[in-house]
């Protein structure tokens, strides 16, 4: 089995640096985890977000609804092969913002039909309630570049004039010896509406099928491509 960014990306996943093709090459045959630990230097998001969309997001793992400097965050993937037979990767986010800690899942699934050249689909929240079309590719620095489209909620197309894009990039520090991330969420009329960045280091543990915890997996399987 090939992981599903190596898959969505072909022959330029070898244009990212060795230490971020490690973080995204974990396929379900590989029979590991990545455990990572790290600090979240700022989180924040626009005032014109409503709370009740807060809350839900923060809620149903869809997004973490609080702000912060200097966030502690635990982050794990794990690959698998889902019921529908698709390549899958996990990822278990957990943020320890003071008195109410919070989530974030996604899962990152090869499509069974092909989307298009470096598409992946992306699975959001804990029972994989938004898709998005998530692009990767490589930046000049050896970092991968996550750029996900308009999101659709349960099989339905968000208008793209009301929806958010995201651009996530991941790279290797070479200086401080660890993984950067940041993550900026844009709406076409309300501007950046969430931006995240920090560092973590990860370490890869034996992990077989079973081993995988509950909470790592959707607890609905979604079809819908």
């Amino acid at each position: 089995m090939t992981s599903v960014v190596r898959t969505a990306m072909g022959d330029s996943f070898e244009d990212l640096h060795p230490k971020v093709q490690w973080r995204f090459g974990l396929s379900a045959a590989d029979g590991f985890c990545q455990i990572g630990v790290g600090v979240m230097e700022e989180m924040t998001h626009s005032a014109l977000v409503p709370r009740p969309v807060l809350a839900l997001g923060a809620r149903r793992g869809l997004f973490p609804g609080g702000r912060g400097t200097d966030i502690p965050f635990t982050v794990a993937n794990y690959a698998y092969t889902d019921d529908l037979g698709r390549e899958t990767m996990s990822f278990v986010r957990r943020f320890s913002f003071v008195g109410k800690p919070q989530g974030m899942n996604s899962v990152m699934v090869t499509p069974a039909v092909s989307q298009g050249h470096d598409v992946a689909l992306d699975y959001l929240g804990y029972s994989s309630d938004m898709l998005v079309h998530t692009r990767c590719s490589a930046d000049a620095d050896g970092g991968i570049l996550l750029e996900s489209g308009a999101p659709r909620i349960r099989g339905l197309h968000v208008p793209a004039f009301a929806s958010a894009l995201t651009t996530g990039r991941e790279w290797w520090d070479e200086g401080e010896q660890r993984h950067r991330i940041q993550i900026d969420v844009t709406s076409p009329i309300l501007g950046r509406l969430f931006h995240y960045r920090g560092w973590f280091t990860a370490e890869e543990r034996p992990c077989a099928a079973a081993d995988i915890p509950e909470d790592a997996r959707p607890s609905r399987l979604e079809e819908h491509e």
